[in-house]
């Protein structure tokens, strides 16, 4: 009787190993993509309620808010005055937020009820073109690039619109 292994019995169990490692390898891949879009919804949020500490915060820009009923707050102005961090990064694309996203805080309601009016927000990034602003939905209040304020979203390339 022979001892040791044969050579069918050593390729079928590489095959295996390989498998299970290649198996592994897209699920962490998964993962850290999924937690990274996670991260970024989480960054997003932060940056609208520090938004929404600045207006708090300062009265002249509480009394154009109360006024108006929105108002704009640039990220660049959130950064220079310490709301935020100057290097908030996007995990998902491993850069910086740019500095050039605007928070629009606005008063909503429930079905156009007035006793059910709320404080809600998004980040926008608008691009003035000629007389024309161009005004992209970066996130609505819970970090989703979804019904952003009330401008048009593409729903097509989007996943987070469902």
């Amino acid at each position: 009787m022979k001892k040791g292994f044969t050579l069918i019995e050593l390729l079928i169990v590489i095959v295996i190993i390989a498998v299970v490692t290649v198996g592994a390898t897209i699920s962490f891949s998964n993962v850290n993509r999924d937690t990274a879009k996670e991260n970024l919804k989480d960054n997003y949020v932060a940056i609208q309620r520090a938004a929404s500490m600045y207006i708090d915060l300062n009265d002249s820009w509480l009394t154009q808010f109360a006024n108006r009923r929105e108002i704009f707050v640039r990220l660049s102005e959130l950064k220079n005055t310490n709301y935020i961090s100057k290097e908030l990064m996007d995990p998902v694309k491993n850069e910086e937020i740019p500095s050039n996203y605007t928070v629009k805080l606005y008063i909503a309601s429930q079905n156009g009820a007035k006793e059910k009016e709320y404080v809600d927000s998004c980040i926008v990034d608008i691009t003035v073109v000629g007389d024309d602003e161009i005004v992209k939905c970066i996130a609505n209040s819970n970090g989703d690039a979804c019904g952003c304020c009330d401008y048009e979203t593409n729903v097509i390339n989007n996943p987070s619109c469902k």
